[in-house]
């Protein structure tokens, strides 16, 4: 069957559902991504990279008011979490209402990205199901996302965009749309230490590899079972059973066992990275396996992957003037040490990397640290990224005012359906498939974000 004659048909069963006033259901979205699809054959390769900041990152000393009166807010609601004016970087970010933010002292090979223009702040979004006011709030019109504080549902919700259970992530949806341009396709969505559903689709599948290559044989095991007997165990571990259920459990093996020797033949074949990442940091570490991955993407024959890193530790509930700033440092050490691999492997326009985080935190100070908030700021990186700029509204750093959902809780002007959609496009999620990848999108301003990413990359 065509891709023209499929998508026909698609749209006609699509059209069936609409017709008797129901909305078309995800679950059957999902089954038809692949022949609903139109993306053509990418002649380039391109990766997407999150790196997930776990608990939920603290984005007021994170991005921190400079200006004289906005400073004095801050510190006033920070009380001791506020960071010293004088330990700030200068020179500081001017905003378009003439208002001066800057980055915290840990991330000052971030604001070198920043000024280059090789990286770029995505600042106040966050879940949202339609455009949300305070106002709105007030008057109970608006729909809420399910349990907003919660950490396992709003991190669901970034990862998914789908609320409720969701089984399927953004990252994985997009990824189906690519399985058969790849020639490996379990290595389309790579996990390094990150969370699957974020890499799941209809038929893509998350493949978890270690930060130091591929898992060994039962993790290892050679200790107990001796390099004599790895072939027998792989053996028995892959052989048919009569069982259902075993015998499936057999297949995800094989593949398994199969992709990661497949990759792993594929990263001994390139030759070692020159840059020097640092040291006792497990950030740092993952992203080096990353680099080393997309460094063998010709070996492996895919032209799209995504991945996934994630960095724990950023419930910052006390201490979080001690925590946080060197959670801070990990962050910017492994970001500059990333880009620095991927300019040696000339791959930097190729690739883009962006943060993410359940939510941010509150404003205000519980005594030695901050609570669950909702809106925060993210970083985008690569040479395809407009950087340089603030993209989106930094609040003012006010309590009770027309931002704040309570105790300094921001309201996010933008959604991560929002942000995450340049994303998929530049990804080269075709439009008409938008809404597949990101369902809520069409409640939202589409457009809204679209600066983030250049038109045109210059060489």
């Amino acid at each position: 069957m065509s891709k023209s004659h499929s998508r026909r048909e698609f749209l006609k069963r699509a059209a069936l559902l609409s017709a008797t006033g129901a909305a078309v259901p995800l679950a059957f979205q999902l089954s038809l991504i692949n022949e609903s699809s139109i993306a053509e054959m990418p002649k380039d390769y391109k990766a997407l990279v999150c790196i997930f900041l776990d608990g939920g990152n603290d984005q007021h000393n994170t991005l921190i008011p400079y200006d004289n009166d906005n400073y004095k807010s801050y510190q006033r609601n920070r009380q001791k979490l506020a960071i010293p004016q004088s330990q700030l970087i200068l020179p500081p970010i001017s905003l378009d209402d003439g208002r001066e933010v800057v980055l915290a002292s840990q991330l000052e090979g971030i604001q070198s990205l920043f000024k280059k223009g090789r990286l770029g702040i995505i600042a106040n979004t966050g879940t949202l199901l339609e455009p949300t006011s305070k106002k709105k709030l007030m008057n109970g019109t608006i729909k809420l996302p399910p349990r907003l504080f919660s950490h396992n549902d709003q991190k669901n919700y970034w990862l998914s965009s789908v609320s409720g259970s969701p089984q399927t992530g953004w990252a994985g949806r997009a990824g189906d749309l690519f399985l058969n341009n790849n020639t490996l396709k379990p290595l389309t969505c790579i996990s390094v230490n990150g969370e699957g559903l974020f890499l799941s689709g209809a038929e893509a599948k998350s493949f978890s590899v270690g930060v130091d290559g591929n898992p060994k044989l039962l993790w290892g095991s050679d200790y107990l079972f001796g390099e004599d007997y790895l072939d027998e165990l792989r053996i028995m571990m892959s052989k048919s059973k009569e069982n259902h259920l075993e015998n499936e459990y057999v297949k995800v093996t094989t593949r398994g066992l199969d992709y990661a020797d497949k990759l792993d033949t594929a990263l001994k074949s390139r030759p070692p990275l020159k840059t020097n990442f640092p040291k006792e940091n497990k950030l740092a570490d993952a992203l080096k396996m990353v680099a080393k991955q997309i460094s063998a993407h010709k070996e492996l024959g895919n032209k799209r992957q995504v991945f996934m890193v994630q960095l724990t530790g950023f419930d910052s509930h006390d201490n979080l003037r001690i925590k946080h700033p060197a959670l801070l440092k990990l962050l910017n050490d492994g970001m500059v040490s990333f880009n620095l691999a991927l300019e040696e492997l000339n791959l930097e326009n190729q690739v883009t990397t962006f943060t993410a985080s359940e939510f941010g935190r509150t404003l205000t100070s519980n005594g030695d640290g901050s609570d669950h908030g909702w809106a925060s700021h993210h970083f985008i990186m690569g040479g395809a990224v407009k950087g340089g700029k603030i993209h989106g509204r930094v609040p003012y750093p006010i309590v009770d005012g027309n931002d704040d959902f309570g105790q300094g809780r921001f309201i996010p002007d933008l959604s991560t359906d929002q942000f995450f959609w340049p994303l998929a496009k530049w990804f080269g999620v075709p439009h008409s498939d938008r809404f597949l990848v990101l369902p809520n999108l069409k409640r939202f301003n589409e457009e809204a974000l679209n600066m983030m990413i250049k038109e045109k990359l210059t060489t």
